[in-house]
């Protein structure tokens, strides 16, 4: 559904994110084309579509900074698993099994889930690019649907096997050159292009240094897996970027579950960005939370979802497990000093409600270098916008606005979302979309990579020992 010239958002509690703009227990925003163009208590408008916004949180759209959209046919499939296991079977066998077909129908997929919990930009870090035409699948797929975006141009499945196992591959990006010079949607402006880099936890200096260089000629910006799995002695990949005079504002750098504070310090002092990814990072043994040490360093935390592996893809209830992570590690230290937890006020540095929030939404927004335009609501902004219902049972009644939200909110209480002041969601229903369309196609290309790869539909491991 195409969006009207001017939509006014009428009498909702407007969470801003702007520290400028702050909250609004009742007021009124005003969209006009794909940006917001007023915030009031009060605004009068004629010739807008209005929408009855009260019983209402008008908020920014939540932004998944790292997200592998193309494990959408297997979500929820490793909750027993860890990377190890992860790398044997679904690296090692379904990944290079990927037709681009499957690519095309994870990704709308994986689109279509982000939409529907109020994400409304994501990184899709693609490392399942078997070929070009598995690139070219999963960009159609972005262009088919209404979400803004920066498809971060990875490796293939069989390169991902090799740096696992030791063996650094140089990677090949003349169809990311192709693609960069090309542009990927030069009309709406929502998708951007990343390269997604192996870095020095998987490759050697001399191909990361042709690899940086290579994104820098393209004036690309970088993302990183750096940090994990934790329990071996810390690879410290920044600090080697660092002594190469390589790192820079243009790099981000994902999970960072054993980075150090010299690597934190030298990031935010080279203006590069670090995140970290709670639930899932917990749930597969890949490490332990860095937000504490980011926080105390000059990083902003960041929480993004890495896979829907183990994980519920809801970008709410990661920012909650996040901060209760956070929480734990600060609680173990005091215990340890044979003191009770105080209160907020006498705990210096913990990490607040407000705090989580920013997490997924104008510090994620900062990590794709996106804080210009979405992450906040403010007049000028893209009109990326969430409204969600608080007389549902698990937010009503709204009290402390930051902490009801993030003590209680999921992606079910989106009722609304806006991308560039286009409705893609509303009334809890997504607009302009087949579901049932993407549900088929996805079960399709599910059963025939599991009959490819040999693979139980219930428990998917392989069937024969051939991992």
């Amino acid at each position: 559904m195409r969006h009207m010239s001017k939509t006014l958002l009428k009498g909702g509690a407007i969470l801003s994110m702007d520290p400028a703009i702050g909250t609004l227990r009742r007021g009124d925003l005003l969209i006009e084309g794909q940006r917001i163009v007023d915030i009031q208590n009060v605004i009068d408008a004629d010739d807008c579509d209005v929408v009855d916004a009260s019983g209402i949180v008008v908020m920014p759209g939540l932004i998944d900074a790292h997200r592998h959209l193309w494990y959408a046919g297997i979500r929820g499939a490793n909750m027993d698993s860890t990377l190890v296991d992860i790398g044997a079977a679904h690296w090692g066998q379904l990944g290079p099994a990927f037709t681009p077909d499957d690519v095309y129908a994870f990704t709308r997929a994986g689109i279509a889930d982000c939409l529907d919990n109020g994400i409304t930009t994501v990184f899709d870090w693609c490392h399942v690019i078997n070929s070009p035409a598995h690139a070219e699948a999963a960009i159609s797929a972005h262009q088919s649907m209404g979400m803004r975006a920066i498809f971060g141009y990875g490796g293939s499945m069989l390169t991902k096997v090799q740096e696992m196992e030791g063996e650094g591959v140089a990677s090949q990006w003349d169809h990311a050159a192709e693609l960069a010079r090309r542009g990927l949607d030069e009309d709406a402006g929502r998708l951007t292009l990343a390269l997604a880099l192996p870095g020095l936890d998987y490759a050697s200096l001399e191909d990361t240094i042709r690899d940086v260089n290579t994104a820098r000629e393209l004036g690309l910006s970088m993302s990183f897996h750096v940090g994990g799995p934790e329990g071996a002695p810390p690879k410290e990949s920044i600090r080697g970027l660092a002594e190469a005079g390589l790192l820079g504002p243009d790099m981000s750098f994902v999970h960072c579950c054993d980075t150090t504070v010299e690597e934190i310090e030298l990031a935010v002092a080279a203006g590069a960005h670090l995140m970290s990814c709670p639930a899932g990072d917990t749930a597969l043994g890949i490490g332990s939370t860095p937000t504490p040490r980011m926080r105390r360093h000059g990083a902003r935390p960041v929480f993004s979802t890495d896979s829907v592996l183990a994980t519920s893809g809801d970008l709410f209830e990661g920012a909650r497990i996040g901060l209760l992570l956070d929480r734990y590690e600060d609680a173990l230290k005091t215990f340890a000093g044979g003191t009770p937890v105080g209160t907020h006020e006498s705990q210096e540095g913990r990490m607040t409600a407000r705090q989580a929030l920013e997490a997924i939404t104008s510090a994620a927004a900062a990590c794709c270098w996106l804080d210009d335009e979405v992450g906040t609501l403010a007049p000028g902004k893209q009109a990326d916008i969430i409204l969600l219902r608080t007389t549902d049972l698990n937010l009503w009644p709204l009290s402390n606005l930051e902490s009801a939200l993030l003590a209680g909110a999921r992606g079910s209480n989106v009722d609304t979302v806006f991308v560039a002041g286009e409705v893609v969601k509303r009334g809890g229903t997504l607009v302009g979309v087949d579901v049932d369309a993407i549900r088929d196609d996805l079960v399709v290309a599910r059963d025939r990579l599991y009959a490819a790869c040999d693979f139980d539909d219930i428990n998917p491991k392989p069937l024969k020992e051939n991992a």
